[in-house]
Protein backbone atom coordinates (compact mmCIF):
# COMPACT_ATOMS: atom_id res chain seq x y z
CA UNK A 1 0.00 0.00 0.00
CA UNK A 2 1.19 3.47 -0.89
CA UNK A 3 2.54 5.02 2.51
CA UNK A 4 0.94 8.56 2.41
CA UNK A 5 -2.38 6.46 1.64
CA UNK A 6 -1.81 4.42 4.74
CA UNK A 7 -0.60 7.08 6.46
CA UNK A 8 -4.16 9.19 5.40
CA UNK A 9 -6.22 5.73 7.28
CA UNK A 10 -4.45 6.17 10.75
CA UNK A 11 -6.16 7.74 13.81
CA UNK A 12 -4.75 11.02 14.16
CA UNK A 13 -2.32 10.25 17.13
CA UNK A 14 -0.23 8.11 15.15
CA UNK A 15 -0.87 10.41 11.86
CA UNK A 16 2.92 11.11 10.78
CA UNK A 17 3.12 14.73 9.83
CA UNK A 18 4.57 15.68 6.99
CA UNK A 19 6.74 18.89 7.92
CA UNK A 20 8.24 16.84 10.28
CA UNK A 21 8.88 13.58 8.31
CA UNK A 22 10.85 15.96 6.08
CA UNK A 23 13.11 17.77 8.24
CA UNK A 24 14.09 14.85 10.01
CA UNK A 25 15.03 13.59 6.43
CA UNK A 26 17.20 16.74 5.59
CA UNK A 27 18.66 16.43 9.19
CA UNK A 28 19.17 12.54 9.01
CA UNK A 29 21.09 13.54 5.70
CA UNK A 30 23.24 16.21 6.87
CA UNK A 31 24.92 14.28 9.58
CA UNK A 32 24.83 10.35 8.01
CA UNK A 33 28.44 10.60 6.90
CA UNK A 34 29.84 12.39 10.45
CA UNK A 35 32.49 10.01 11.44
CA UNK A 36 33.74 10.17 15.16
CA UNK A 37 37.03 8.48 15.67
CA UNK A 38 36.63 7.10 19.15
CA UNK A 39 34.35 4.89 17.99
CA UNK A 40 34.98 1.37 17.61
CA UNK A 41 33.31 -1.14 15.12
CA UNK A 42 32.21 -3.70 17.54
CA UNK A 43 31.06 -2.87 20.97
CA UNK A 44 32.18 -4.95 24.02
CA UNK A 45 29.36 -5.90 25.67
CA UNK A 46 26.28 -8.17 24.48
CA UNK A 47 23.44 -5.99 22.44
CA UNK A 48 20.55 -7.33 23.95
CA UNK A 49 17.87 -7.48 21.14
CA UNK A 50 13.98 -7.56 22.38
CA UNK A 51 12.26 -10.13 20.06
CA UNK A 52 8.53 -11.41 19.79
CA UNK A 53 4.81 -10.65 18.10
CA UNK A 54 3.80 -7.15 18.19
CA UNK A 55 1.57 -6.71 21.47
CA UNK A 56 3.06 -8.97 23.03
CA UNK A 57 4.46 -6.65 25.55
CA UNK A 58 7.42 -5.79 24.19
CA UNK A 59 7.21 -2.02 24.49
CA UNK A 60 6.34 -2.76 28.46
CA UNK A 61 9.56 -4.70 28.59
CA UNK A 62 11.66 -2.19 26.81
CA UNK A 63 10.55 0.74 29.35
CA UNK A 64 11.32 -1.46 32.28
CA UNK A 65 14.66 -2.23 30.74
CA UNK A 66 15.60 1.31 30.52
CA UNK A 67 14.16 2.63 33.72
CA UNK A 68 16.93 0.41 35.71
CA UNK A 69 19.48 2.70 34.81
CA UNK A 70 22.18 -0.07 33.93
CA UNK A 71 21.33 0.21 30.22
CA UNK A 72 21.53 2.63 27.34
CA UNK A 73 18.75 2.78 24.82
CA UNK A 74 17.32 4.75 21.97
CA UNK A 75 15.35 7.41 23.42
CA UNK A 76 12.72 9.65 21.76
CA UNK A 77 14.94 12.34 21.60
CA UNK A 78 17.92 10.34 20.27
CA UNK A 79 15.47 8.38 17.37
CA UNK A 80 15.10 11.57 15.91
CA UNK A 81 18.79 11.56 14.85
CA UNK A 82 18.42 8.04 13.59
CA UNK A 83 21.41 7.84 10.82
CA UNK A 84 23.58 8.77 13.11
CA UNK A 85 22.93 7.15 17.07
CA UNK A 86 26.51 8.93 17.90
CA UNK A 87 25.05 12.65 17.38
CA UNK A 88 21.43 11.61 18.79
CA UNK A 89 23.30 10.67 21.74
CA UNK A 90 25.79 14.05 22.05
CA UNK A 91 22.54 16.37 21.52
CA UNK A 92 20.61 14.44 24.72
CA UNK A 93 23.15 14.65 26.71
CA UNK A 94 23.62 18.62 25.85
CA UNK A 95 20.21 19.53 26.13
CA UNK A 96 19.31 16.98 28.97
CA UNK A 97 21.59 15.34 30.51
CA UNK A 98 24.55 17.71 31.24
CA UNK A 99 22.24 20.79 32.14
CA UNK A 100 22.61 20.36 35.97
CA UNK A 101 20.50 24.20 36.14
CA UNK A 102 18.05 23.68 33.46
CA UNK A 103 19.18 26.58 31.76
CA UNK A 104 17.32 25.08 28.60
CA UNK A 105 14.11 24.55 31.05
CA UNK A 106 13.64 21.04 29.26
CA UNK A 107 11.01 18.89 31.53
CA UNK A 108 12.53 15.41 32.30
CA UNK A 109 9.46 13.38 32.42
CA UNK A 110 9.96 10.35 34.62
CA UNK A 111 9.06 6.45 33.45
CA UNK A 112 5.54 5.73 33.94
CA UNK A 113 5.39 2.72 31.57
CA UNK A 114 2.68 4.04 29.92
CA UNK A 115 2.13 3.89 25.56
CA UNK A 116 0.20 4.17 22.71
CA UNK A 117 0.84 0.79 20.65
CA UNK A 118 4.24 0.98 21.01
CA UNK A 119 4.80 4.83 21.37
CA UNK A 120 5.47 6.57 24.27
CA UNK A 121 5.91 9.83 25.44
CA UNK A 122 8.69 12.36 26.71
CA UNK A 123 12.34 12.78 25.47
CA UNK A 124 13.91 10.07 27.49
CA UNK A 125 11.28 7.45 26.91
CA UNK A 126 12.64 4.48 24.94
CA UNK A 127 11.81 4.54 21.24
CA UNK A 128 10.82 1.42 18.78
CA UNK A 129 13.81 2.88 17.26
CA UNK A 130 12.03 1.79 13.67
CA UNK A 131 14.17 4.23 11.69
CA UNK A 132 17.65 3.46 12.17
CA UNK A 133 16.66 -0.31 11.46
CA UNK A 134 15.08 0.00 7.90
CA UNK A 135 17.95 2.73 7.27
CA UNK A 136 19.94 -1.13 6.46
CA UNK A 137 17.00 -3.60 6.25
CA UNK A 138 15.01 -2.55 2.84
CA UNK A 139 11.91 -4.52 3.55
CA UNK A 140 9.12 -4.11 0.70
CA UNK A 141 5.67 -6.32 0.86
CA UNK A 142 6.66 -7.88 4.07
CA UNK A 143 9.60 -7.95 7.06
CA UNK A 144 11.03 -11.32 5.32
CA UNK A 145 14.17 -10.46 3.45
CA UNK A 146 16.14 -12.74 0.63
CA UNK A 147 19.81 -13.78 0.89
CA UNK A 148 20.70 -11.09 -1.89
CA UNK A 149 18.93 -8.58 0.06
CA UNK A 150 20.85 -8.87 3.55
CA UNK A 151 24.29 -9.34 1.70
CA UNK A 152 23.76 -5.77 0.54
CA UNK A 153 23.61 -4.56 4.42
CA UNK A 154 26.45 -2.20 5.32
CA UNK A 155 27.05 -4.30 8.63
CA UNK A 156 30.16 -3.05 9.64
CA UNK A 157 28.63 0.58 9.59
CA UNK A 158 25.24 -0.57 11.31
CA UNK A 159 27.30 -2.04 14.37
CA UNK A 160 29.54 0.75 14.87
CA UNK A 161 26.42 2.98 14.72
CA UNK A 162 25.05 0.89 17.57
CA UNK A 163 28.67 0.65 19.56
CA UNK A 164 28.29 4.66 19.73
CA UNK A 165 25.74 3.97 22.91
CA UNK A 166 28.19 1.95 24.51
CA UNK A 167 31.19 4.21 23.88
CA UNK A 168 29.49 7.40 25.11
CA UNK A 169 27.38 5.66 28.43
CA UNK A 170 29.77 2.66 29.43
CA UNK A 171 26.11 0.77 29.63
CA UNK A 172 25.33 -2.15 27.21
CA UNK A 173 22.29 -1.69 24.76
CA UNK A 174 18.69 -2.37 24.93
CA UNK A 175 16.56 -2.04 21.89
CA UNK A 176 13.67 -3.35 20.68
CA UNK A 177 14.55 -5.90 17.18
CA UNK A 178 11.16 -7.09 16.50
CA UNK A 179 11.48 -5.86 12.42
CA UNK A 180 14.31 -8.53 12.68
CA UNK A 181 12.34 -11.27 13.99
CA UNK A 182 12.99 -13.29 10.55
CA UNK A 183 16.80 -12.63 10.70
CA UNK A 184 18.33 -13.99 13.89
CA UNK A 185 20.46 -16.20 12.37
CA UNK A 186 22.01 -13.30 10.26
CA UNK A 187 22.49 -11.17 13.10
CA UNK A 188 23.92 -13.44 14.77
CA UNK A 189 26.57 -14.15 12.12
CA UNK A 190 27.13 -10.20 11.97
CA UNK A 191 27.56 -9.92 15.20
CA UNK A 192 27.94 -13.14 17.96
CA UNK A 193 27.52 -11.01 21.09
CA UNK A 194 23.52 -10.30 20.58
CA UNK A 195 21.50 -11.77 22.79
CA UNK A 196 17.97 -12.33 21.67
CA UNK A 197 15.42 -12.42 24.03
CA UNK A 198 12.05 -13.82 22.93
CA UNK A 199 9.22 -11.99 24.70
CA UNK A 200 6.60 -14.79 24.41
CA UNK A 201 1.98 -14.09 25.44
CA UNK A 202 -0.24 -16.47 25.15
CA UNK A 203 -1.48 -17.09 21.51
CA UNK A 204 -4.82 -16.36 22.20
CA UNK A 205 -4.63 -12.61 24.22
CA UNK A 206 -1.91 -12.01 21.74
CA UNK A 207 -3.81 -12.62 18.74
CA UNK A 208 -6.46 -10.80 20.23
CA UNK A 209 -4.94 -7.74 20.93
CA UNK A 210 -3.32 -6.92 17.53
CA UNK A 211 -6.96 -6.77 16.02
CA UNK A 212 -7.62 -4.45 19.30
CA UNK A 213 -5.00 -2.97 17.66
CA UNK A 214 -6.54 -2.86 14.24
CA UNK A 215 -9.20 -0.63 15.55
CA UNK A 216 -7.17 1.88 17.67
CA UNK A 217 -4.63 2.45 15.16
CA UNK A 218 -7.35 2.33 12.01
CA UNK A 219 -10.44 2.59 13.07
CA UNK A 220 -10.88 -0.41 11.47
CA UNK A 221 -10.72 -4.23 12.16
CA UNK A 222 -9.99 -4.60 8.20
CA UNK A 223 -6.63 -2.86 8.05
CA UNK A 224 -3.25 -4.91 8.74
CA UNK A 225 -1.41 -3.81 11.55
CA UNK A 226 2.41 -3.90 11.89
CA UNK A 227 4.62 -6.79 11.03
CA UNK A 228 4.00 -8.76 8.14
CA UNK A 229 5.29 -12.37 8.13
CA UNK A 230 6.59 -14.44 5.25
CA UNK A 231 3.48 -15.61 4.84
CA UNK A 232 2.02 -12.45 3.98
CA UNK A 233 0.26 -13.20 0.76
CA UNK A 234 -1.13 -16.26 2.46
CA UNK A 235 -2.92 -14.48 4.83
CA UNK A 236 -4.30 -10.67 3.35
CA UNK A 237 -7.00 -11.62 1.96
CA UNK A 238 -8.12 -13.68 4.79
CA UNK A 239 -11.00 -12.34 7.73
CA UNK A 240 -9.77 -9.87 10.28
CA UNK A 241 -9.71 -13.06 13.04
CA UNK A 242 -7.87 -15.62 10.53
CA UNK A 243 -5.41 -13.09 9.91
CA UNK A 244 -4.38 -12.14 13.44
CA UNK A 245 -4.13 -15.60 14.22
CA UNK A 246 -2.00 -16.52 11.47
CA UNK A 247 -0.09 -13.25 11.79
CA UNK A 248 1.01 -14.52 15.41
CA UNK A 249 1.49 -17.90 14.30
CA UNK A 250 4.07 -17.63 11.66
CA UNK A 251 5.59 -14.83 13.93
CA UNK A 252 6.16 -17.17 16.01
CA UNK A 253 7.37 -20.31 13.87
CA UNK A 254 9.81 -17.58 12.37
CA UNK A 255 11.24 -16.69 15.48
CA UNK A 256 11.96 -20.03 17.61
CA UNK A 257 12.96 -21.65 14.17
CA UNK A 258 15.65 -18.65 14.07
CA UNK A 259 16.50 -19.18 17.48
CA UNK A 260 17.13 -22.86 17.15
CA UNK A 261 19.97 -21.89 14.94
CA UNK A 262 21.68 -20.23 17.04
CA UNK A 263 23.91 -21.33 20.21
CA UNK A 264 21.94 -21.30 23.11
CA UNK A 265 24.31 -18.70 24.64
CA UNK A 266 22.73 -15.80 22.73
CA UNK A 267 19.00 -16.72 23.32
CA UNK A 268 16.55 -16.44 26.12
CA UNK A 269 13.17 -16.67 26.29
CA UNK A 270 10.84 -14.92 28.65
CA UNK A 271 6.64 -15.02 29.09
CA UNK A 272 4.75 -11.77 29.33
CA UNK A 273 2.92 -13.01 32.54
CA UNK A 274 6.58 -13.95 34.21
CA UNK A 275 7.56 -10.53 33.37
CA UNK A 276 4.38 -8.64 34.71
CA UNK A 277 4.50 -10.87 38.04
CA UNK A 278 7.93 -11.65 38.75
CA UNK A 279 10.09 -8.53 37.05
CA UNK A 280 13.31 -9.45 39.91
CA UNK A 281 13.67 -12.79 38.16
CA UNK A 282 13.56 -11.49 34.83
CA UNK A 283 16.72 -9.45 35.90
CA UNK A 284 18.53 -11.66 37.26
CA UNK A 285 18.26 -13.91 34.59
CA UNK A 286 19.37 -10.79 32.04
CA UNK A 287 22.25 -10.95 34.87
CA UNK A 288 23.26 -14.24 34.60
CA UNK A 289 23.45 -14.27 30.45
CA UNK A 290 25.74 -11.28 30.42
CA UNK A 291 27.71 -13.48 32.84
CA UNK A 292 28.10 -16.06 30.38
CA UNK A 293 29.74 -13.69 28.03
CA UNK A 294 32.32 -12.28 30.69
CA UNK A 295 30.03 -8.68 31.77
CA UNK A 296 29.25 -7.83 35.14
CA UNK A 297 26.24 -6.00 35.19
CA UNK A 298 25.98 -4.09 38.71
CA UNK A 299 21.79 -4.26 40.17
CA UNK A 300 23.19 -2.93 43.59
CA UNK A 301 21.56 0.75 42.97
CA UNK A 302 18.49 -0.10 41.20
CA UNK A 303 15.35 1.80 42.92
CA UNK A 304 13.79 -1.55 44.44
CA UNK A 305 10.22 -0.36 43.37
CA UNK A 306 11.21 -0.85 39.72
CA UNK A 307 10.86 -4.82 41.40
CA UNK A 308 7.06 -4.13 41.94
CA UNK A 309 4.57 -6.11 39.73
CA UNK A 310 2.78 -5.14 37.05
CA UNK A 311 -0.73 -5.34 35.86
CA UNK A 312 -0.79 -8.85 33.53
CA UNK A 313 -3.28 -7.36 30.54
CA UNK A 314 -4.69 -10.96 29.53
CA UNK A 315 -8.45 -10.82 29.78
CA UNK A 316 -11.06 -11.52 27.17
CA UNK A 317 -12.47 -8.53 24.96
CA UNK A 318 -14.32 -10.46 22.13
CA UNK A 319 -17.55 -12.17 22.07
CA UNK A 320 -17.82 -15.75 22.31
CA UNK A 321 -18.14 -16.11 19.09
CA UNK A 322 -14.72 -14.82 17.99
CA UNK A 323 -13.14 -16.38 20.62
CA UNK A 324 -14.16 -19.28 19.41
CA UNK A 325 -13.04 -18.54 15.78
CA UNK A 326 -9.73 -17.17 17.18
CA UNK A 327 -8.82 -20.24 18.82
CA UNK A 328 -10.15 -22.30 15.98
CA UNK A 329 -7.85 -20.17 13.58
CA UNK A 330 -4.95 -20.41 16.11
CA UNK A 331 -5.08 -24.51 15.71
CA UNK A 332 -5.42 -24.45 12.29
CA UNK A 333 -2.11 -22.36 11.50
CA UNK A 334 -0.68 -24.23 14.54
CA UNK A 335 -1.48 -27.82 12.57
CA UNK A 336 0.16 -26.33 9.54
CA UNK A 337 3.49 -25.51 10.50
Amino acid sequence: MNEMLNNNLKNSFFKKDENLESVLLELNHLINNIQPNNVQSLPSSPILLIMGCPRSGTTLFLQWLAALGVFSYPSNLIARFYSNPYVGIKVQQALLELDPINQLGFVQSKFDFSSNLGKTIGALNPSEYWYFWREYFKFQSTNFLTEDDLNKINVEELLKKLNAFESITSKPLVMKGLLLNWHIPFLHNCYDKFIFVDLKRDYLYNSQSILKAREKYFNSKEKWYSLRPKEYSELKDKSPLEQVAGQVIYTRKAIEDGLSNIPKKNRLTIDYSELCSSPKIILDRIVNKYNEFGVNINVDNIDPSLFKSFKISNNIELNKKDISLLNEYLNKYENLI
